[in-house]
């Protein structure tokens, strides 16, 4: 199939090795930034998130292509991480590191920790080195210890170094109302379901589910969307949608049913709010030209499309055909997927995708500066996970289509 070669070179000649080239030789890790004329600030500090995608995704890369440069590069990312993202002493990885990996803000988020539960998971897979699984599975205990509320079924979602919990100064709004969001239960979830393909524990299969539960009665609105922003009692303190959550939650949530043996009447209650989500985003976060929309009350920002969005939105159209067998979904996935092709793809040698292109003004499309954002081609937000895992999970859907 020309689409699927089409997107394997591409993975394999371009965006693959752009993210290799990323590689800090010296002081271990990544580089932390390089900026839109592919300059790379060596001395840029370095994420912890950040640090966590990029071994969750040269490890999954290994896992499907094979490749031992890729095999390489995820044990250079767990060895930076295990000497200089993990916090020795009280257990858990740091937001934020120097270039040289010394500490420089060490609360530890939930956002952080799954992700770094998601690479230490993924790399499990593909590595002897027996360490990496025990690293996750300290994590879900420290996760578990630290931060699951049994009074509210939330869980809390930011911690000083010594894991007491403090208000949000990360991945939330600035609305001091805010304790619970979709975004960090999202991910959480999604590292907890890639270790239950590792480590089919029972205890982590229980929480599994209450996470589902908590999107089932909590986090979806029965108009169709997910609600992001919550008060400590599960009330929604945000009316606006994000559509680009909502499409990566619909694929996420049916890959949980996918890998994990969920009770039957939750699996029905969550494959209708899948269906329920695509669909919605389907309807009302897709423009004219086909792309999918950031937020539905901005409408002064959604002239500026996101990488990441993008992104995801073709994987959920096409997991949403995939599940229906509407080919409509399948035709929208397509004509994102052409867009992307010709307005995301950074055609420069040695780089990948532009983080933000400006739509505006009719068909002529420019980078520009989004509002209190930067046009990194890499930095702490913008590394390897969501296009590598663009390019990966549709080469496994054509295969298996």
């Amino acid at each position: 199939m020309e689409i699927k070669a089409n997107l394997k070179n591409q993975l394999i000649e371009k965006i693959a090795p752009f993210w290799l080239s990323q590689q800090d030789n010296i002081n271990g890790g990544f580089y932390g930034q390089l900026d839109i004329n592919l300059k790379s600030d060596k001395l840029a500090p370095k994420s912890g998130v950040m640090m966590s995608r990029f071994l969750w995704s040269f490890s999954s890369c290994h896992s499907l292509l094979g490749n031992k440069e890729y095999k390489v590069a995820s044990d250079h990312a767990y060895d930076f991480l295990k000497k200089y993202l993990w916090d020795k002493k009280y257990g858990g990885i740091y937001w934020l590191v120097t270039a040289k990996g010394e500490p420089i803000n060490t609360i530890k988020h939930i956002y952080a920790q799954s992700f770094a539960l998601y690479g230490l998971s993924e790399y499990s897979k593909i590595t002897s080195d027996s360490d990496a699984l025990e690293y996750a599975k300290r994590l879900f205990h420290l996760i578990e210890k630290n931060a699951y509320n049994s009074t509210t079924g939330g869980y809390e979602e930011e911690f000083d170094q010594t894991w007491k919990q403090k208000s949000l100064s990360q991945v939330s709004s600035k609305n001091p109302k805010v304790n619970y969001t979709t975004n960090t239960h999202l991910h959480l979830l999604e590292a907890y379901t890639n270790l239950y393909t590792v480590w089919p524990n029972e205890e982590l299969l229980k929480k599994i589910h209450h996470l589902l539960r908590l999107f089932a009665d909590h986090i979806f609105h029965s108009t169709g969307y997910c609600q992001q922003e919550f008060d400590d009692n599960w009330e929604s303190i945000t009316t606006g949608i994000s559509y680009g959550h909502d499409i990566e939650t619909a694929w996420l949530l049916d890959e949980t049913l996918s890998c994990c043996p969920i009770e039957n009447k939750l699996a029905h209650d969550i494959r209708k709010i899948t269906t329920s989500l695509a669909d919605y985003c389907f309807k009302h976060g897709l423009d004219e030209k086909g792309w999918m929309l950031t937020y539905s009350d901005d409408q002064e920002g959604n002239h500026i499309k996101i990488w990441w969005v993008q992104a995801e939105a073709i994987i959920g159209l096409f997991n949403a055909f995939q599940k229906s067998g509407n080919t409509e979904y399948y035709k929208a996935a397509l004509t994102l997927s052409h867009l992307i092709q010709y307005y995301f793809v950074d055609h420069r040698s040695g780089s990948e995708w532009y983080s933000y292109i400006n739509s505006k003004d009719s068909a002529q499309f420019s980078l520009q500066k989004h509002a209190n954002e930067n046009n990194n081609i890499s930095d702490a937000w913008k590394g390897p996970y969501h296009t590598t895992r663009f390019y990966l999970e549709i080469l496994k859907r054509l295969e298996e289509k």
